[in-house]
């Protein structure tokens, strides 16, 4: 009996799952903050759907970021220093926009 080995990367799986939870969460934030417009545009329900909607964009925001973060790693970690530098800078603003985009709407 042979034995199976996964032919997948980590870079691979990463993005795929990064991929799934960023579609579900975005998806289910917009659908939130549909329901808010639609429903409940004043109260503390479409502020609690706010505030779900704004978990599900940062869930999908974070899975966004490790999609994207080790792919662009493998593409640049055998490069020269100059394309490592342009990474790493690339990736704190990635960050510092993304704790933006949510710190503004808390």
């Amino acid at each position: 009996m042979s034995r199976r080995y996964s032919s997948s990367t980590w870079t691979e799986v990463c993005a795929f799952w990064g991929m799934v939870v960023a579609g579900f969460s975005h998806f289910f934030g917009g659908l939130f903050k549909g329901l808010v417009r639609w429903a409940f545009s004043d109260g503390e329900v479409g502020r609690i759907l706010t505030r779900i909607a704004d978990v599900c964009t940062l869930l999908g925001n974070i899975a966004l970021l490790v999609a994207i973060a080790v792919p662009a790693w493998q593409f640049v970690k055998y490069k020269t220093k100059g394309w490592r530098v342009f990474y790493w800078i690339s990736l704190v603003l990635f960050i510092i926009g993304v704790v933006f985009g949510v710190a503004i709407t808390f």
